[in-house]
């Protein structure tokens, strides 16, 4: 039996991805073969040649230039990197820290001369766990890395299998290069720029899931301690009452109350008895709660 005819669009698609590895062998702005020498090498009609190169030419892979003939892109080089992220993580009624990303990654792209798109972390119609414009980036090569802030663990491992550089911002075990903030040096550094600026009550307020790594004694939290330092070097008075954690809160609220929840709840009980002139806050949503309560509270 005569071995199965491939269908047209199978064997433009291989032959799209054979002429975009050469391509990207050849590098920006080499010339390729003439359509006659790859037509006789790859043994293939120059009319379907012609539809491939067309195809790669619609993805910015190569240049087709009338008496001259067909060059690889010049940007094709150009790193460009990807932010996927979840549509509950930017929005007017997200953490500020998505807004503050968004704009430092492209801002730090541009200056390196890097393309940088956003990638909406949602299942595509076809049934991909990714939308259809990052699975035909990731295809076409469009993109050189991708720096993850999702929580869509379908969506996350199919990421990791597609072997392009990934970064996560959030707290995926999958991912190989992982973001973490150290919140110690965050209560140390908030400290001592609000001893600097001349505060002299300063507080210090942890949300759920701050604070629990603790020292050899296990009698304080890692952060409290760095803390303490600051203030220390800063010449400032640490007081008991100005700290605030997860434990302030009743057993009712534990299971249920969000770290907006626990910035309102915090600002509305320490400004109430003990006034503090600055405070070191270890969580972007915990600091919006806070920030509202002390504008009801005419603190702000």
């Amino acid at each position: 039996m005569p071995p199965k005819k491939l269908a047209y669009s199978t064997k433009t698609q291989a032959l799209s991805a054979h002429i975009s590895d050469l391509a990207h062998k050849l590098g920006p702005g080499a010339k390729l073969p003439t359509m006659q020498q790859l037509s006789a090498e790859l043994g293939i009609s120059v009319m379907t040649l012609n539809r491939a190169l067309s195809e790669l030419e619609a993805q910015n892979i190569v240049v087709r230039r009338q008496g001259s003939g067909t060059y690889v892109n010049e940007k094709l080089g150009l790193k460009a990197v990807g932010l996927v992220y979840d549509r509950a993580l930017i929005g007017a009624s997200a953490s500020p820290f998505g807004e503050l990303l968004l704009r430092e990654a492209g801002r730090r792209a541009h200056e390196n001369g890097e393309k940088f798109s956003l990638y909406l972390s949602e299942p595509s119609p076809s049934g991909l766990p990714v939308h259809e414009d990052l699975s035909e980036d990731i295809r076409e090569r469009k993109v050189s890395g991708l720096l993850l802030m999702s929580g869509q663990m379908p969506a996350i491992k199919w990421l990791v299998k597609q072997k392009l550089p990934l970064v996560s911002l959030s707290y995926s075990p999958l991912t190989p290069y992982r973001v973490r903030i150290f919140h110690a040096q965050t209560a140390y550094l908030g400290a001592l720029e609000l001893a600097r600026r001349g505060a002299k009550r300063i507080a210090l307020w942890l949300p759920a899931g701050v604070g629990l790594g603790r020292d050899k004694e296990g009698d304080s939290f890692e952060e409290l301690d760095y803390f303490k330092q600051a203030l220390k070097e800063s010449g400032v008075e640490y007081d008991q009452k100005l700290v605030w954690n997860f434990d302030n809160l009743t057993a009712d609220l534990k299971s249920a109350v969000s770290n907006q929840e626990q910035g309102l709840d915090a600002a509305n009980a320490v400004f109430a008895t003990n006034r503090p002139d600055g405070i070191v806050i270890l969580d972007d949503m915990m600091t919006r709660g806070a920030l509202t309560a002390m504008s009801q509270i005419g603190v702000v």
